[in-house]
């Protein structure tokens, strides 16, 4: 049933923050931790996450005629994705989710990428960097917990971070992981998804060790991407130290409490 309320809601959509195709869509909404609701016009639905918000996704044929009483009593995150050239038209989209849904802009990301993966190694020593071992991954999942934000960072369980471990570098001190660097193959493209050096151990030039090992660890590899919080200078400045450079895709982080 809901499968062809989706049907019909895509044929005059106007906007959407899922970019799954139907298939994958009708897959998830059949889940447990899902919860739906149809209106006219709209097929708005929200999924729960490990800590207490649930994430919202939307698709909606005309703003005017949604009911933001919908899922009142829980706490939601939406992302909208905006590219600058089309920032006119979700700008209307983004004030009826501050306006009427009592929504709040919590962050803003902007995402950088680089094609050309070729980095200068000459007298760059890769011996104090590890791969991950099983019982390291419980371990960075609570570093990431303790450093990374919980509404827009999408912080990974042990289950998923496991799954990335061909693509997880790390650097321990006394048998504790102190830095790491994580990121996830997709075809020829690698997307960053977590660096960390501790406080403690800042100034050794780990973070920037790091970035040249992820960026020259897949030859495979001719596109890499990253999403930054723009509160981050510093992290935006050291990605375009490595030649990264902006897109003109903004990632808006929604939250009503």
């Amino acid at each position: 049933m809901t499968g062809k309320y989706l049907e019909k809601i895509q044929q005059g959509i106007r906007c959407t923050n899922s970019y799954w195709s139907s298939k994958e869509v009708i897959s998830k909404l059949v889940k447990d931790d899902i919860l739906i609701e149809n209106q006219s016009g709209a097929l708005l639905f929200i999924e729960k996450t490990r800590y207490d918000f649930w994430r919202f996704y939307f698709y909606i044929q005309d703003m005017t005629k949604i009911n933001w009483a919908v899922f009142e009593n829980k706490e939601l995150v939406a992302e909208i994705v905006v590219r600058n050239s089309k920032k006119e038209r979700w700008d209307p989209v983004i004030r009826a989710f501050e306006q009427k849904g009592g929504f709040r802009i919590y962050d803003t990301f902007i995402r950088l990428y680089k094609d050309n993966t070729y980095i200068d190694l000459q007298g760059v020593d890769f011996s104090i960097i590890e791969k991950p071992r099983d019982e390291d991954f419980l371990e960075i999942q609570k570093l990431l917990e303790g450093n990374f934000d919980f509404y827009s960072d999408r912080i990974h369980s042990v289950e998923e971070l496991k799954k990335l471990t061909e693509t997880t570098f790390l650097i321990k001190d006394k048998g504790q992981v102190v830095a790491f660097f994580i990121a996830e193959k997709n075809g020829i493209t690698l997307m960053l998804r977590y660096w960390l050096v501790l406080e403690s151990h800042r100034g050794r030039k780990y973070g920037d060790l790091l970035m040249k090992r992820i960026l020259t660890s897949d030859p495979e590899i001719l596109r890499i991407t990253s999403w930054i919080s723009q509160k981050l200078d510093y992290s935006i400045l050291a990605h375009k130290r490595f030649g990264f450079k902006e897109n003109g895709l903004e990632n808006y982080i929604l939250h009503r409490r």
